[in-house]
Formats: structure tokens, C-alpha cells, sequence
């Protein structure tokens, strides 16, 4: 019941946010230098979830990408290398799950926005990952500390930074 009322009240925290924000969110004082993105483009956009079924939290962050917009599809598996190897995450870019999003991976916690900016760019990359879990980011308790910095990589290696939300 705990579960369902956290995944209830993040969902209604989002939207309260996004309807705060309007439809763009803007670059803040803690240094997002990510560009405004226009959260309404998350409609009819799938995201598929790959993760165990003991982590709440990767529940968490579905809510919050459905509150967004986004449909998503959620796959369980027993174990989640294979599937990280499948779409070359980098070792020390792991998080507890995978996203798919548009023929990218995204590894871990990222933001409604960072994977917005990838589908619009479509740069040549493997995906994008926001290691470890860190406080605050999406589907994950604590407040935010500091920007977020969106890791892009290729084949196993990160090859640059897709920016800071």
C-alpha cells in the first residue's frame, strides 16, 4: 500500500510540475545547459523498461514517464546483463534498469527531457545513461544537489555528454 500511495504521489507531483512548467522546460541556475524541450512531444512515444521485479524504484520511474507521456512497456528479466551488453552500457554506466527508447538505450534514471533531446537529435550513438541513482533524479527519494550530467556512449564506451538537466 506504501508503494502504490509513493508511485501515486510522484505521479502527482510530476504532473504538477509539468503544468507549472508549461510545455518547455528552461535552462535553471544550477547549470542545465540542456535546450528548452517541449514535454508535450513525449506523446505516443514508447519507452520499454527492462528490470528485475524486486526494484521499486524502476516502478517509480515508470509512473513517472507515463505521467509525462510516454506509453511504456515493461520487460522482466532475472538478469539485466545480457540486455546491457545487448545495447554496449558501459560498466561504470550502470544503473538497476535499461531503457528503449527510439532504437537507444538509456541507462538508469534519466530524465523525461534528456530522452527527449535524443529522439529529436538522433545523434550516432549506442544510448545515454545517468549513472548510479543518484538523489533526486527521476523514480529515486532526496532532492536534487546538482545538474544531472547525461552520459552518451557508444559500443561500451562513453563517448561524451549529452547535458546537464
Amino acid at each position: 500500500m506504501l508503494r502504490m500511495f509513493t508511485r501515486l504521489s510522484l505521479a502527482s507531483v510530476v504532473l504538477m510540475v509539468v503544468a507549472a512548467c508549461g510545455d518547455a522546460t528552461t535552462p535553471d541556475a544550477g547549470g542545465d545547459t540542456s535546450p528548452a524541450i517541449d514535454l508535450a512531444s513525449a506523446e505516443g512515444v514508447t519507452v520499454t523498461v527492462h528490470r528485475t521485479a524486486a526494484c521499486e524504484c524502476c516502478g517509480v520511474y515508470e509512473d513517472y514517464l507515463e505521467a509525462v507521456g510516454f506509453t511504456v512497456e515493461t520487460m522482466v528479466h532475472e538478469d539485466l546483463a545480457p540486455i546491457r551488453g545487448d545495447f554496449g552500457v558501459p560498466d561504470d554506466q550502470r544503473s538497476c534498469h535499461t531503457n528503449e527508447v527510439g532504437g537507444y538505450a538509456a541507462e538508469g534514471h534519466v530524465p523525461a527531457e534528456a530522452l527527449l533531446q535524443l529522439l529529436d537529435e538522433a545523434p550516432d550513438i549506442s544510448g545515454i545513461s545517468l549513472a548510479g541513482m543518484p538523489p533526486g533524479s527521476p523514480g529515486m527519494p532526496g532532492e536534487q544537489t546538482e545538474p544531472f550530467e547525461v552520459r552518451t556512449f557508444v559500443d561500451g564506451e562513453v563517448v561524451g555528454d549529452l547535458g546537464r538537466f
